[in-house]
């Protein structure tokens, strides 16, 4: 966990000590996507929902997933707002990068 100090009335964020975690464990695997519930975060980066509509495409082409749905942030450097709503609606989610 990074340390607070404040200089001059600004805050200043030093990134020593340890870090603070906790063990996670991985999400379930789908056996299949047939039949599946995907969504996709399009994180904002060129052509990344050029590539992501391609690959939605194909997961509903040939791999019989039930539906795909498209969050896209509006900036790549935050954390997902949609979260939630993805971990309620979708049985898996893709992250997209674009180049």
């Amino acid at each position: 966990m990074a340390n607070q100090e404040t200089i001059g009335g600004v805050s200043i964020f030093i990134p020593t000590g340890e870090p603070a975690t906790v063990p996670a464990r991985l999400a379930h695997r789908l056996a299949s996507v047939r039949g599946a519930r995907i969504g996709i975060l399009d994180n904002c980066k060129e052509f990344a929902d050029l590539v992501l509509r391609g690959v939605a495409d194909v997961l509903e082409r040939d791999h019989g997933v039930a539906s795909v749905r498209f969050w896209r942030k509006s900036y790549l450097g935050i954390p997902s707002p949609f979260a939630k709503e993805m971990a309620a609606e979708c049985d898996a989610v893709i992250n997209g990068v674009g180049h």
